[in-house]
């Protein structure tokens, strides 16, 4: 497969399938005179076998770039024969170079290379650059059998390392195995693996300290031990010793193991900084440093005396290689607030003494109950009767201090606000309104209880009564044809509504059927009546006597007694209430 040119040479592999190449000199040429020569593959298997000369060429004119790249798929080429390459990227016809080559795989792309000269071989002046796509991801090249990890790689199919290879994970690149990768050779990981391979290989890692040394403090004749812990295969350990402020470091003799024990300590190594190397074959790491203070003397643990109510305090320290040798430095005592008093009990002061003592700060502690209890402020809080909606409180006490409540003046009896609560009455309903507070029912709605089809005759003497179960004081207007009615016009009064068009009223209407409305805040009732012309006597008598009837009394519609008793009750001077209305 050849694309020789003049100027730019470019060669692209491109599908999700495998493609073949064996040809006995060179099965794959992409060659450029004086031109820069590309062969790229996209998603594609490509395997190039040469029985004689290399497996790939890429080719660029002098001066020029010659530049491999693998997105996705991968490329496998072998030259079986002596001094050749399974991958050779050149630059001039004459070999003398002068520019780069350029290997650049993404996608998670691998890319496998053998021959007798080389895997992947180039001429020009600066060798073979490797690197990754725009995107995250990188790939895995194989020169020979060496195999390096470039950018961030997800094993996305098997990939065997054979006992004569090394995978090497360098810094800063990621390798996922994904399930996919056996090793038989060796892995170097100096980045991050993610998975554990399969096979008998071996996995190197570079060494990371998890636990860094920590400085110690000791006394004269003692010792001191530093420790670090790390991790990484067949790690090495030497520590080292600075005595000027870790300007310059010595390795310290047979100092190699993970911890280190100083030799018996004396003021003259008090200052003297720590360190360790920790390396292995894949690399080396050196651990922070850490300092180590000597102590001229050792004291006993500090001897305190504290007076009863924690202002006074002494303090004795006493050699520990001289118990006649004693010292009492003076101590200085603070106090602070430990517990606040409450209205019943006192309140718990904490008394500190603080002694500075050969280089060291020492503390001790004594609390005591020395704050008086505040006693109860009490502040009464006025009884409250319940309304409908709102609750109301019986009269209780409450102290500004502690917050409690009480039932009694004494504070004696503590209680709760919700203790005092008295629940709300509720509304007490009647044809739409609260009697108590006049608050709106506002599932209510008013009907006509009595009055509907009513019939007058012209000249009659009474009027006509039509009773709305909605409240009285929820009254706005009345309406008889669509025309609002004076007060003058009509009469009501109490029980429910009870509206009462007198016969003068009817007397002025036309003959024949009229709507009359009754309307309260809570809604409007409708009731239809009939006027008719002049009857005989009879006739008048009998309308007369019906519209009666239809009178109920308050409350109860269908009780005719009781209607003759509520006009008795009007005949003995009860008050009629009516609404004044602007004159139509």
């Amino acid at each position: 497969m050849r694309a020789p040119s003049i100027g730019s040479a470019n060669l692209t592999i491109t599908g999700g399938g495998t493609l073949f190449v064996n040809s006995y000199f060179g099965p794959i040429f992409v060659i450029s005179s004086n031109g820069n020569a590309a062969l790229g593959i996209e998603n594609a298997k490509v395997t190039a076998t040469s029985s004689y000369g290399n497996g790939v060429t890429v080719r660029s004119g002098s001066n020029e770039t010659s530049t491999l790249t693998v997105d996705g798929g991968g490329l496998t080429a072998t030259a079986q024969s002596e001094n050749v390459s399974g991958i050779s990227l050149s630059v001039g016809a004459d070999g003398t170079g002068g520019s780069s080559s350029t290997v650049t795989v993404s996608n998670n792309a691998i890319v496998r290379a053998n021959g007798s000269a080389g895997g992947i071989t180039s001429d020009s002046s600066t060798g073979v650059q490797y690197g990754t796509g725009s995107d995250s991801t990188g790939g895995i090249v194989f020169d020979g059998d060496t195999g390096t990890v470039y950018g961030d790689v997800t094993l996305d199919e098997n990939l065997t390392i054979s006992e004569s290879e090394t995978l090497t994970v360098p810094q800063g690149s990621t390798l996922n195995t994904n399930a996919n990768l056996t090793n038989n050779g060796t892995i170097i990981n100096k980045g991050t693996l993610t998975g554990t391979p399969a096979g008998i290989g071996t996995t190197e890692t570079a060494p990371a300290i998890t636990s860094q040394p920590i400085g110690q403090t000791v006394t004269e004749d003692e010792t001191a031990t530093f420790a670090i812990e790390a991790i990484g295969g067949n790690l090495s350990y030497q520590w080292q010793k600075s005595n000027d402020d870790g300007q310059s470091w010595e390795n310290i003799d047979g100092a190699n193991a993970a911890t280190y024990t100083t030799e018996t300590a004396t003021t003259a190594i008090d200052g003297c900084r720590y360190r360790c190397a920790v390396g292995n074959s894949v690399g080396g790491i050196i651990s922070s440093e850490a300092i180590l203070t000597v102590h001229a003397h050792a004291w006993g643990e500090p001897e305190w005396s504290w007076s009863a109510d924690g202002k006074n305090c002494t303090v004795t320290f006493t050699c520990e290689g001289d118990a006649t040798h004693q010292e009492t430095p003076e101590v200085e005592v603070t106090s602070a607030v430990k517990t606040p008093a409450t209205c019943t009990e006192a309140g718990v002061t904490t008394y500190m003494a603080t002694v500075e003592f050969d280089g060291e700060t020492y503390t001790s502690t004594k609390d005591v109950a020395d704050i008086p209890a505040a006693g109860h402020k009490l502040t009464k809080t006025e009884a409250e009767a319940p309304a409908c909606t709102e609750p109301g409180s019986a009269e209780y006490w409450t102290c500004g201090v502690c917050g409690k409540a009480f039932s009694d003046a004494a504070g004696e009896h503590e209680i709760t606000p919700e203790d005092a609560a008295i629940p709300a009455t509720g509304h007490e309903f009647e044809g739409g309104l609260c009697s108590v507070c006049g608050a709106r029912d506002t599932s209510f709605s008013p009907a006509l209880v009595s009055g509907e089809g009513a019939k007058w005759t012209k000249g009659s003497n009474k009027g006509l009564t039509f009773v709305s179960s909605a409240a009285f004081a929820d009254l706005v207007e009345v309406r008889l044809d669509g025309q609002v009615l004076s007060a003058s016009e009509y009469v009501v009064r109490e029980g429910s509504t009870v509206v009462t068009l007198p016969a003068k009223l009817l007397e002025g209407l036309k003959a024949g059927d009229h709507e009359l409305l009754i309307v309260s805040g809570s809604g409007t009732v409708r009731a239809s009546l009939t006027v008719a012309e002049t009857a005989k006597v009879e006739e008048a008598a009998k309308a007369e006597k019906a519209s009666a009837d239809e009178l109920p009394a308050s409350g109860d519609p269908s009780a005719p007694a009781l209607a003759i008793a509520a006009a008795a009750a009007a005949g003995a001077g009860l008050v009629v209430l009516s609404r004044r209305r602007a004159a139509r």
